[in-house]
């Protein structure tokens, strides 16, 4: 599933750059860090007593290689959304939850949770090498049904809602709303950022922007808040957690709630924005189940006529 959700993305990427409107993937770049999350997932299983690795040492290898392609390749993706749909829901979400909250989310958790902006800015900040890690961790793990159901609901998860849906639902987030409208409506969400020390939020957000206006990619590219992928991801964590490694579901459903809150309440996303990557991811969590026992069939077919299906 990895490598045809791959082939998928570069083939859209290989389309838009011939219209000049994607930038060239960091291949490189993004193959030396997979590997270095894998020799990080490599010395916890060590440190924790575990084997280096339950799955065959070319499938890991093979694995690392294509996720690093595909991570690459949604980078030039993202920065292309703009291109394709001009960012169009942003006012839409605002003014819908003003009316239904009484004032902007981030506005009720800045007064609930003023105090904790300066370690969910680091948490928030740490969520892609986190969910890197936990990725290689799962890929290094034995072969098992559960383990092929959460690669594929991943692979999907980031084409589907990172790709697809960002597109479709074209937006930039209270952190550029005024940037990219003009006003001052989220004024004070970056005052308040800049008062409590959000350093990492308001640091990202200043060349995420600089990258856009500027037409110049560089690693830290490309905008888009609805859904979030964050959410949906660290959804994604709680699920693989609670099905693969029960006793890490309490905490890694934590997690996920905490980075919601750090999406709304830094201003990267409104609050629908998280309940879009949830509601997605969960969507993509059953899509997976349905691929995965379709996979489950097909195998147990082959092997009674005796066929063994070579691609496996």
């Amino acid at each position: 599933m990895l490598v045809a959700v791959t082939a998928v993305e570069l083939l859209w990427w290989a389309t838009i750059w011939l219209l000049g409107v994607a930038p060239v993937p960091y291949v490189a770049t993004y193959v030396g860090l997979a590997f270095l999350g894998l020799g990080i997932a490599v010395a916890l299983r060590l440190a924790l007593g575990l084997p280096p690795s339950g799955a065959p040492w070319l499938a890991v290898l093979a694995g690392t290689v294509v996720a690093a392609i595909a991570a690459s390749a949604f980078l030039p993706l993202k920065y292309a959304i703009p291109a394709e749909v001009p960012f169009w829901l942003d006012r839409p979400i605002a003014d819908a939850e003003r009316w239904l909250f009484g004032a902007d989310p981030w506005r009720l958790l800045d007064a609930l949770l003023g105090w904790a902006v300066v370690p969910l800015d680091w948490l928030y900040g740490c969520w892609l090498p986190v969910q890197s890690v936990i990725l290689f961790l799962l890929i290094l793990s034995r072969p098992t049904p559960a383990k092929s159901r959460a690669l594929i609901a991943y692979s999907l998860a980031w084409f589907i809602l990172g790709a697809v849906a960002a597109v479709l639902l074209s937006s930039v987030g209270p952190i550029f709303y005024d940037r990219l409208y003009g006003g001052s409506a989220f004024a004070p969400l970056a005052e308040t950022l800049r008062a409590r020390g959000a350093w990492l939020a308001i640091g990202e957000s200043d060349r995420m922007w600089a990258a856009f206006a500027g037409g110049d990619p560089g690693l830290v590219a490309g905008i888009s808040a609805v859904p979030s992928i964050h959410v949906a991801i660290s959804l994604w964590i709680f699920l693989m957690a609670r099905t693969i490694v029960p006793r890490a579901a309490l905490p890694a459903f934590f997690y996920f709630v905490l980075i919601w809150i750090g999406s709304v309440q830094l201003g990267w996303h409104y609050a629908s924005d998280g309940l879009a990557g949830a509601l997605g991811m969960l969507a993509v969590w059953q899509l997976a189940r349905v691929i995965q026992n379709r996979r489950g069939a097909s195998d147990a077919a082959s092997s009674e006529h005796g066929q063994p299906d070579l691609l496996d």
